[in-house]
């Protein structure tokens, strides 16, 4: 631990993106396996057909939890991070309201 406080918003920004990002490739690998168990349901018999089926509709079920979670993720990072902004300012505000009170000139 490195002893410093706080948030950097940037990078709280970039790392809601990022999980954004992963929500969104998600739904892609659902498509993606889609179109895989589709060929793979003409390539097998009668039998193991339904099974490919079963194991399509459970994946892609988990998969859409998973991008759920990710947007889910990506929303309370950048819920977090604009609460963070809000704190800043006002504190900020309320530091120079301070500042004014004490009408001493202090260089920053």
């Amino acid at each position: 631990m490195s002893g410093e406080a706080g948030v950097n918003p940037i990078e709280a920004m970039s790392e809601a993106e990022q999980a954004e990002a992963l929500a969104e490739a998600m739904v892609f690998l659902g498509r993606d396996l889609e179109l895989i168990t589709a060929e793979l349901r003409s390539a097998v018999s009668e039998y193991v057909s339904p099974a490919v089926g079963d194991y399509e509709n459970e994946t892609i079920l988990h998969l859409g939890q998973v991008a759920q979670n990710g947007i889910d993720l990506a929303q309370n990072v950048q819920g977090a991070d604009l609460a963070i902004v809000d704190t800043d300012h006002e504190n900020a505000e309320k530091y120079q309201e301070g500042l004014d009170a004490l009408d001493i000139q202090i260089n920053f």
